[in-house]
């Protein structure tokens, strides 16, 4: 069942949902047609756990960098924008595969269970991403004025793009660039080091 899940992810993140039919599914994943409905219910069904194994394969890649980071002993310097541009390079790396949550919100976003998932993805990013931010506001490595919420939500849209420049652009450099620019400006908001 695992590996007839994973061809379907590859699948509906090569297509999209509108455009994989169930004959798709059927020849990728190898099961016949009443298989598939047996074991997912529906091509909808069969979608929705694709992107929660999606999220289970590319997510904990993120986890762990903002877990490093809130988990730093505040003797050592937190540096924000680097943790920030590490994210980014692991979304540039994914990038290429056309982030299947972006695709499934962009395709899916009438669908109150994709739109749930989504939206639970991107909160669980932006929280780690305002923790890593107030962390560094309290050691005194960020203007105290900054506002983490705020850095984060503009963090998390610049990467949700970056997933849709990154796939679309086969030259890197415009990606690279704006990563770059997006740390520059959280470094400008960061003071000198304690």
């Amino acid at each position: 069942m695992d590996r007839a899940l994973r061809a379907a992810t590859r699948v509906f993140l090569e297509r999209g949902f509108s455009a994989t039919s169930m004959s798709d599914l059927v020849a990728a994943t190898g099961m016949n047609r009443a298989g598939l409905y047996s074991a997912f219910g529906s091509k909808h069904q069969l979608y929705i756990t694709a992107l929660a194994r999606y999220r289970e394969d590319t997510e904990p890649e993120l986890r762990a960098i903002a877990r490093r980071a809130l988990d730093r002993p505040s003797s050592e310097r937190l540096d924000a924008p680097r943790v920030v541009a590490d994210l980014l390079e692991v979304v540039a790396r994914h990038s290429k595969e056309g982030g299947f949550v972006v695709r499934a919100a962009v395709e899916l976003a009438d669908d109150p269970a994709t739109v749930r998932r989504v939206q639970e993805a991107w909160a669980e990013l932006e929280r780690d991403l305002a923790a890593i931010l107030a962390l560094a506001v309290e050691r005194g490595e960020m203007d105290p004025a900054a506002d983490p919420e705020r850095l984060a939500r503009t963090a998390l849209v610049f990467i949700q793009g970056s997933f849709v420049v990154g796939h679309a652009d086969e030259d890197d450099r415009r990606l690279n660039d704006a990563a770059a620019g997006l740390v520059d400006l959280l470094g400008g908001v960061a003071t000198a080091s304690p």
